[in-house]
């Protein structure tokens, strides 16, 4: 079978993980192989830690990332009007940990939001 390949985690995203990690205690859900975090276009302000496993990304129900642990996720909606710019589906079974939009530091959220936007880079 293929090798599976994730993106690894930025700088900023280490810090925020402190954050949502480290003000009391975190939602944490985990998540069967094919389950469904997040749905593009719908609406949310919760932000998600990526754990432990490997979503895929899709945009318009195609591919453009698979993450694994530390990225952060969902960062675009909390920020961008409150909806989902994808869909992020468990390639393997996962753990994630939830944070709410207002719980967060926005400039540094808004920063890791820069380094996200897989839909407006060229696919292959």
């Amino acid at each position: 079978s293929p090798a599976l390949v994730a993106e690894v985690e930025s700088a900023m995203e280490r810090q925020l993980t402190r954050v949502i990690m480290g003000e009391g205690k975190p939602k944490i859900r985990k998540l069967k192989e094919g389950t469904g975090l997040t749905t593009q276009g719908e609406e949310a302000d919760s932000i998600y830690l990526l754990l432990d496993g490997v979503l895929q990304v899709l945009v318009d129900g195609e591919e453009v990332a698979n993450l694994g642990p530390g990225a952060l996720i969902g960062e675009r909606a909390a920020l961008e009007g409150g909806k989902r710019t994808a869909t992020l589906v468990a390639v393997s079974p996962c753990k994630v940990a939830e944070a709410r939009k207002v719980e967060l530091d926005l400039d540094k959220l808004a920063e890791v939001s820069e380094g996200h936007r897989r839909e407006e880079q060229p696919r292959s």
